[in-house]
């Protein structure tokens, strides 16, 4: 409980940081909160596996990419960075499936998707490859981890499945804040909700 607190506590002093400009905090906060989910994944022996280092490396991938958007530089290479850390989470999920694909799911994912992008779509017509770029990757995220959800049917995989939605969610409202309008307290909610994300996807491999 004390070490979910903790990243909970660092989080927050990474996003408080950020909206007074003080970078340099913003991003070692962010790097501990997240170093933090690190050390409660390999505190758990029994998780040694392949979706533990999934994981593992899409944290360390994200660390990275929140520093280099903190501090607004290199922003292809922070993307790039944002995108790696979705297909390993992605990754930590689809090596759990076996047997049948339910193909709704990505129908309706598809869907929400498409609907979303055109409803963006006036503000970002000079990002479109990036947008859709990410929009494939957390679409394959999401359907990943239903897919697991839909097969297991338990707490564990339901977390990782919301984290996956709320990681998308959370892509979306960055998309809006940045280019279409500020959001009231926006800083706040995209960077909650993102590491609410990590924080779901890690618990589902510990409950």
């Amino acid at each position: 409980m004390w070490s979910w607190l903790c990243v909970v506590l660092a989080g927050f002093i990474s996003i408080s940081a950020n909206e007074h400009d003080y970078k340099k905090q913003a991003a070692i906060f962010s790097s501990f909160s997240l170093l933090l989910l690190i050390v409660i994944i390999w505190t758990q022996e029994a998780l040694v596996g392949v979706s533990a280092w999934w994981v593992s490396i899409g944290l360390l991938v994200s660390m990275l990419a929140d520093s280099l958007y903190i501090f607004k530089k290199y922003a292809k290479y922070a993307f790039a960075g944002f995108i790696t850390a979705q297909i390993c989470y992605g990754a930590s999920f689809w090596v759990r499936l076996s047997g049948e694909i339910v193909w709704w799911l990505p129908a309706l994912l598809l869907a929400v998707c498409i609907i979303t992008f055109f409803l963006l779509l006036p503000k970002i017509d000079r990002l479109l490859f990036p947008v859709v770029s990410m929009g494939i990757v957390l679409m394959w995220l999401s359907w990943s981890a239903g897919e697991v959800w839909l097969a297991q049917q338990s707490l564990a995989s339901l977390l990782g499945f919301i984290g996956a939605l709320v990681m998308m969610l959370s892509a979306g409202m960055l998309a809006i804040h940045d280019y279409r309008h500020p959001l009231r307290l926006g800083r706040y909610i995209v960077t909650g909700s993102y590491l609410l994300a990590h924080m779901l996807i890690v618990a589902s491999l510990l409950v």
